[in-house]
């Protein structure tokens, strides 16, 4: 398994969204000229964490981008279900039966491959729930100077 780009993505826009003055937005190319990656996929990004509940959409001439939820309601896994949608991890192909063959495939219950593959998703999922974006930011403000960032929050958001 490999998480798209557009995940990675996706954390940064609403760690920069979570920076924004009450009642202002960022435009998505905005967004991605800060993060240099490219403004079409990014939309796309944007669009997906919006229809997840992630991000508020505003149209118009002073429209833009703002966060919905605060950092400490959003997890790892809930921007994952947003970019990289709600399908399980690992589907099964139950190879089982071909694999141990006619006679005894008949015996086969649960696959081994497929009881080890959900346990590695439960796993994942569980893991990526127990983090949330504020854990991220709480870390970043801790390590890094976020001064320019700021600046440049307040130099390019707009009110709505």
């Amino acid at each position: 398994m490999k998480l798209s780009k557009g995940w990675e993505q996706a954390i940064y826009v609403l760690l920069i969204l979570n920076h924004l003055p009450q009642h202002h937005v960022l435009t998505s190319t905005t967004l991605s000229e800060r993060l240099n990656v490219s403004d079409s996929y990014l939309k796309k990004i944007i669009k997906s964490l919006a229809k997840e509940g992630l991000v508020h959409s505003a149209p118009g001439k002073n429209g833009g981008f703002s966060l919905n939820k605060p950092l400490s309601e959003i997890t790892f896994y809930d921007v994952f279900l947003a970019i990289e949608g709600r399908d399980k991890i690992f589907s099964s192909q139950h190879l089982l039966k071909s694999f141990l063959g006619e006679n005894e495939g008949q015996k086969a219950e649960l696959c081994v491959v497929s009881h080890a593959l959900n346990n590695i998703e439960e796993t994942l999922i569980s893991t990526l729930s127990s983090i949330t974006l504020k854990d991220v930011n709480q870390s970043i403000g801790e390590k890094y100077n976020l001064e320019e960032l700021f600046l440049w929050i307040s130099a390019n958001s707009k009110t709505q």
